[in-house]
């Protein structure tokens, strides 16, 4: 992943407000949040196992 250095950014929405982005590694953009993946495998697994027993 690239390293994204710190600079201003223009804000979303306004030609003169700027913001200033810290420096991060930036996320692809094909990435899938982890957090909600991982429950949304948990629950698939349980709803699987309450269908088979």
């Amino acid at each position: 992943m690239p390293w994204v250095r710190q600079h201003r950014r223009h804000v979303p929405g306004s030609w003169f407000r700027t913001t200033t982005v810290h420096p991060h590694h930036r996320r692809r953009a094909g990435s899938l949040p982890l957090i909600p993946v991982a429950i949304g495998a948990v629950v698939a697994i349980l709803v699987l196992l309450l269908i088979i027993f």
